[in-house]
């Protein structure tokens, strides 16, 4: 049971740590599915969009 605790909080740190680099990336970034569906955008594409992650979230583009 402790390897599976010492796992599950290295995997939050590593998500922590891979949402704030891509947050603060001066270049816009989007990750998307396969089939074309938006799952996230990164801070610098929402301001210059003037949109919320909630809008864009599972919309195709």
């Amino acid at each position: 049971m402790k390897k599976l605790h010492r796992v599950k909080v290295a995997l939050r740190e590593s998500e922590r740590w891979m949402q704030a680099i891509f947050n603060q990336a001066f270049g816009f970034i989007r990750l998307i599915e396969p089939i074309e569906i938006l799952i996230e955008g990164n801070q610098a594409a929402l301001r210059f969009g003037g949109i919320t992650n909630s809008k864009v979230i599972r919309n195709s583009w």
